[in-house]
């Protein structure tokens, strides 16, 4: 069945998509390299145990991060494009910057008391809470380099480097979290200003006088508050509870099985943060061409995020031991190849559902969000409590798995009974079958003889080069075409500063 030929306005939202995702996706792929670079350089550097607590308390800090944001991120980008004079602007910052600092600075104060190990780092919390009050209003104005600069690219690239400084001077192991929680300064800083490029300085005595007020607001965003805590919950808190269930050294283990998972969420963050501001303005548009509109973006979009994504997983899914070879003979165990392989199927489904979450919330129905997240938080830390005795970490990936799967599978069925949600599936298939034909069946191959991690890279790029060069043969079916001239300057609107 073929694909109906895309509107004027269609082309419009997906070429401002993926300008702004372009941007993000670059940003995002730093990001994650650095990340990955911390933790094999810390896993090859220091003994399990000690990475492990490591592991586990920046993952605390990063729930308390969450916590602490209140949910303003969605908020802000749900009203800020409704009314974006600076005055109001800036009064809708202030209205969300007092309860997030006050959380922030409660937050910092109780983990220091009753989590001993986020001690080293717990006081970049507030500094950590106000750097992303500051890029989420920029980023509200679907503006976006400055989130990749400062978030995606500074910070990382500094917490790297403060960390090797560390390892260099044979610090003790406390000095980790304190080095990589200093990154943090520079990030409030940066942020900060980027926010008063956007909105110029705050006046005295002049006051924004929107149509949103606090009590509008918060009651949007107090929802979304609670689901952005559970949400990050589940994305780090089963790390915590290896640690406890188990021990540190199985919290190192679980951290480098499950670590590849973030390579391929970045494209579909990236994609999920561009998309966001878009949604709202095709909701607000005119009601008759909503529908139909939102149903090509969203099917679009995720295509391309599944172009960009499943080749990760399944090139690992393909030889899991070769992927874990890269950080030593310790961490390449039964349960580690077990965990990534649940992670990478796992992931698979998720991406193909599509930013349905953001979709969700942007229909305004925060309270739906928080439902799911709530319960796919329960089903995660009781599986957890369930599995993680008898099955070890394999039974920390079940439980996440499921939680993740189930939180996307009641955002599906919601927006099909709210906006009628149905996609086209013909680009969605193929977009699915060229990974899986191109890279998966490739690298599996390939490993039945058995390959070392520096050959398992190599035989990803192979086919990955292969990969490329048949979507971008088939970039009209794909709307990979779209997403190119997307990326050339735009003239009139500028949608990535």
């Amino acid at each position: 069945m073929s694909t109906p030929p895309a509107t004027d306005g269609e082309h419009r939202h997906l070429r401002a998509v993926a300008r702004g995702s372009a941007a993000t996706l670059a940003g995002a792929v730093l990001s994650t390299v650095a990340g990955f670079g911390l933790v094999l350089v810390v896993t090859r550097t220091v003994a399990p145990d000690t990475a492990g607590r490591f592991f586990a308390a920046t993952a605390v800090f990063l729930v308390a991060l969450a916590t602490a944001g209140l949910g303003t991120d969605t908020g802000l980008a749900r009203f800020v494009l409704r009314d974006d004079r600076p005055d109001v602007v800036r009064h809708l910052v202030r209205v969300a910057a007092g309860p997030v600092l006050l959380a922030a600075c409660g937050l910092a104060l109780a983990l220091a008391v009753w989590v001993p190990d986020t001690r080293p780092l717990v006081w970049a919390l507030p500094l950590a809470a106000t750097a992303d009050l500051c890029l989420a209003a920029v980023r509200a104005h679907a503006l976006f380099r400055s989130t990749v600069v400062v978030d995606r690219m500074v910070r990382p690239g500094v917490q790297v480097l403060l960390v090797v400084l560390v390892l260099a001077l044979e610090l003790p192991g406390a000095w980790l979290a304190t080095a990589w929680a200093a990154a943090y300064v520079g990030s409030a800083v940066l942020a900060g200003r980027a926010l008063v490029a956007v909105t110029g300085p705050a006046r005295r005595g002049v006051r924004g006088r929107g149509q949103v007020g606090p009590r509008d607001f918060w009651s949007f965003t107090w929802p979304r508050a609670v689901a952005r805590i559970a949400q990050v919950a589940v994305q780090r808190l089963d790390i915590v509870l290896v640690a406890w269930l188990l021990s540190p050294m199985h919290a190192a283990i679980y951290t480098v099985a499950t670590r590849f998972v973030v390579f391929g969420q970045l494209a579909n963050q990236a994609v999920s943060t561009v998309v966001q501001p878009r949604f709202t303005m095709i909701l607000a548009g005119p009601p008759d061409e909503a529908p139909v509109l939102v149903n090509r973006v969203f099917g679009v979009t995720t295509g391309w995020s599944i172009l960009l994504a499943w080749p990760v997983y399944l090139a690992v899914a393909a030889a899991p031991a070769a992927y874990l070879g890269w950080f030593g003979p310790s961490y390449v165990t039964g349960e580690a190849v077990a965990v990534a392989l649940v992670m990478a199927g796992g992931m698979l489904v998720a991406v193909a559902s599509g930013p349905v979450d953001t979709l969700l919330l942007m229909t305004g129905r925060s309270g739906r969000s928080l439902a799911n997240t709530l319960v796919a938080l329960a089903l995660d830390i009781g599986l957890c409590l369930v599995l993680v005795p008898r099955m070890g970490i394999a039974g920390a990936a079940v439980a996440w798995v499921v939680a993740v799967v189930v939180r996307c599978a009641l955002a599906v069925i919601q927006l099909r009974a709210e906006i009628a949600l149905a996609p086209p599936l013909g680009r969605l298939l193929l977009a699915a079958a060229l990974p899986v034909g191109c890279v998966g069946l490739p690298v599996a191959l390939a490993g039945l003889v058995g390959l070392s991690p520096p050959a398992w890279l190599a035989a990803c790029v192979i086919a990955g080069s292969g990969y490329a060069a048949v979507v971008w043969r088939l970039r009209t079916r794909l709307a990979v075409d779209v997403f190119v001239a997307g990326l050339r300057p735009a003239r009139a609107v500028a949608v990535t500063a």
